[in-house]
């Protein structure tokens, strides 16, 4: 299958560096805004669940578990939707449903003074939240985009994400003095209004493109998402990589909210750490995505792009065995976290571009969410089990550098199976929509 090519008569320099052709701006441009005012949204909020979780340190593996039974609940609710509508009805919807709710959290917070019991629903709900609607903005993605064009574009539109990211944590740290939680949760509910109405205008934009003709929808089983990754290898093997990097990453933010809980004291206090750290890990994301991640896959093909980040983590996590702080605990968890938005998520992405669209929507969904908190309260568990026995968070690194071995494994053999499909498609400009 021929590779697919960027235009380079008549490009001016910032199509080259994008890697963008002419034709496709106007959708690359709308992708980008609106995951700008998405992750935008969400990362105002971020810093509040790591306040939230600092509180609640001793029980953090309740909330994961909580979190877990809610997306096993919610999962068959967003197969009926999109077993029973079309992209343009139900993506709106689901937006709107996590909007309301986001308002009527702000009418309750109150910083320290805010019921335990609402801190913790709120931790829940963020936790929902922001694995179910970036899903759906993939999805949708993968959708309307090819697989030669996601290679090339996907990174630039993950930076648009990063730059609301960047910015966000600055607007919820200059928000908190004044007006508290609630201030940065009706901020929030406004950006995410502005991503939904952009959702709206990208799939009439996609549909106009496709000769105006509406888009299917896509029927099937509610259940068919769940059982489909069951049946396939291709689909095991990303469960396995979102399981193994899932094991790290809840290894590190449970490490770093114990960490931050004895070091540091007082709601607001806690709120702008979790805000400095959050802009540091979205600045290094950023710079992976826009200027690096495409070129990677291009340059390594896709089995080298995915073992590299566990070959880089457990560098870190040996560090980290032999010595321990607040500061250097931080330094790999943002490592961690830059290399998983600026690379690991592209190229999660791109995998799903080669795929039908019921496994884009109901599978990708099932594995970003179900299969994505099953691995957090397994984590979650082990962590409140091994510090429970008396082990150490140093000790406990040197445990986890192994999995880092299985992680590459796993990562390399999706990498070739990912190589395989996308050679076996009729054509790279087949085009999606």
């Amino acid at each position: 299958m021929p590779a697919e090519t960027t235009t380079e008569k008549g490009a001016n320099f910032f199509e080259r560096l994008v890697q963008v052709e002419h034709g496709e701006w106007p959708r690359l441009g709308i992708a980008f805004f609106y995951f700008f005012f998405l992750l935008g949204g969400y990362f105002m909020l971020r810093p509040l669940r790591g306040a939230v979780a600092a509180n609640n340190s001793e029980i953090l593996h309740w909330l994961y578990t909580g979190t877990f039974i809610a997306m096993l609940a919610i999962v068959p609710v967003f197969g009926f939707l999109v077993s029973r509508f079309r992209r343009g009805q139900f993506i709106p919807a689901i937006y709107l449903f996590f909007i309301s709710h986001l308002v009527l959290f702000a009418l309750g917070f109150e910083g320290d003074a805010t019921p335990m019991w609402m801190q913790r629903a709120f931790y829940i709900w963020l936790s929902v939240f922001n694995l179910f609607v970036v899903s759906v903005f993939w999805s949708f993605m993968a959708d309307i985009f090819r697989p030669g064009q996601a290679q090339r574009l996907f990174g630039f539109i993950m930076a648009g994400g990063s730059i609301g990211a960047i910015i966000a944590p600055s607007i919820t740290k200059g928000i908190v003095p004044g007006f508290g939680a609630a201030g940065v949760m009706f901020t929030a509910s406004f950006l995410l209004m502005l991503a939904t109405l952009l959702a709206i205008f990208l799939g009439r934009y996609s549909r106009k493109q496709s000769q105006n003709q509406p888009t299917e929808v896509i029927g099937g089983s509610v259940w068919e998402g769940a059982v489909q990754v069951f049946r396939s290898e291709y689909l095991l093997y990303a469960c396995l990589l979102m399981l193994l990097h899932n094991l790290t990453s809840t290894f590190l933010f449970n490490g770093l909210a114990v960490l931050v809980s004895e070091n540091i004291a007082g709601f607001e206090e806690r709120t702008t750490f979790f805000s400095h750290v959050d802009q540091i890990v979205q600045v290094l994301a950023f710079s992976f995505q826009f200027f690096i991640t495409s070129r990677l896959v291009r340059f390594l093909g896709m089995p080298r792009t995915l073992v590299m980040i566990p070959g880089l983590l457990a560098a870190g996590f040996v560090i980290l065995g032999s010595s321990m702080g607040l500061v250097l605990f931080a330094a790999v968890q943002v490592a961690q976290r830059s290399l998983n938005y600026g690379v690991l998520g592209p190229t999660k992405e791109m995998l799903f571009t080669v795929v039908d669209r019921e496994t884009k929507y109901k599978s990708k969904n099932f594995i970003d969410t179900a299969v994505y908190r099953g691995s957090d309260v397994t984590a979650s568990w082990i962590f409140k089990g091994l510090t429970s026995a008396g082990i150490s968070i140093a000790h406990i690194a040197w445990i986890y550098v192994p999995i880092m071995g299985v992680w590459g494994f796993g990562a390399w053999r999706l990498g070739r199976l990912y190589t395989q499909m996308r050679a076996s498609l009729p054509s790279d400009e087949t085009v999606a929509r």
